[in-house]
């Protein structure tokens, strides 16, 4: 099973800009997707009859403001997931943020985990969230379940994830309560499956600023990560960033079971 995340900085853009394409060509088995930005009834005819025709299709938009976050998961007809949009928390399920599905091998936590904004104005919240994190994913485990948790984490971990670290010590994303936050999901159970593979490997980055030309010249951060409990780590046969898949300001990434 390969599972894919992306976060499309707005699904209708990035319809236009080659997202039906990849779709189509690319029938994911699972797509979680981040900042959706749209109601599901606002999707083009064509667009929701494509991410129908195979898939069934999990629409989470956030009710807090139009146009703002939200999430979706797609799925290959016959995966067996069970989905729940929203997990009960009114600050986070009015932002459209997770969706919990469930599969017999695993649970899937698909996300748009928070910015803490120019100023770290939103740091408070997104502390809030990553506490709610590390105890579910503490709790899960407690009951017996192996879990995944994808999609724009919105941090970057270490130095090595960021290309101009010096420079954005303090730049949300980068702030040591962040950092230290992500430990805190690593010592609830889970480990992040593309640096156990790639553990000093540099200029892995899934998102570029859309000024000038970061991307061409790769200064970048790595946002979007896939969690897996450790005791599904031996289950993971690789973890990919589509770098060269546009459409975006963040690239793709996919991770693949044996399950």
């Amino acid at each position: 099973m390969k599972i894919y995340s992306w976060n499309l900085n707005g699904y209708r853009s990035a319809a236009r800009k080659g997202f039906r394409e990849w779709f189509e060509k690319t029938q994911p088995d699972v797509l979680c997707l981040q900042e959706t930005r749209a109601d599901w009834g606002e999707l083009d005819d064509e667009d929701r009859a494509l991410l129908k025709k195979n898939h069934e299709v999990c629409w989470f938009p956030a009710t807090s403001k139009r146009g703002y976050s939200g999430t979706a998961t797609i799925v290959r007809r016959g995966m067996r997931f069970e989905h729940q949009a929203g997990v009960g928390v009114e600050a986070f399920d009015d932002e459209g943020r997770l969706i919990v599905s469930r599969h017999p091998a695993f649970t899937l936590i698909g996300g748009y985990f928070p910015n803490a904004s120019e100023g770290l104005v939103r740091m408070d919240y997104k502390r809030s969230f990553s506490r709610w994190i590390r105890d579910e994913i503490e709790r899960r485990h407690n009951n017996g379940e192996r879990v995944v948790v994808i999609g724009d984490l919105n941090v970057c971990p270490e130095e090595i994830d960021i290309a101009r670290p010096e420079a954005n010590v303090r730049s949300p994303g980068f702030t040591d309560e962040e950092r230290e936050d992500f430990r805190g999901y690593l010592s609830a159970g889970v480990v992040d499956a593309f640096r156990e593979r790639n553990p000093g490997k540099t200029g892995q980055y899934t998102w570029w600023s859309t000024r000038g030309t970061a991307r061409a010249r790769n200064i970048g951060w790595r946002l979007d990560i896939a969690l897996v409990s450790r005791e599904l780590d031996a289950s993971v046969i690789d973890v990919v960033h589509h770098t060269k898949v546009m459409s975006s300001d963040h690239c793709p990434i996919s991770i693949e079971l044996d399950v």
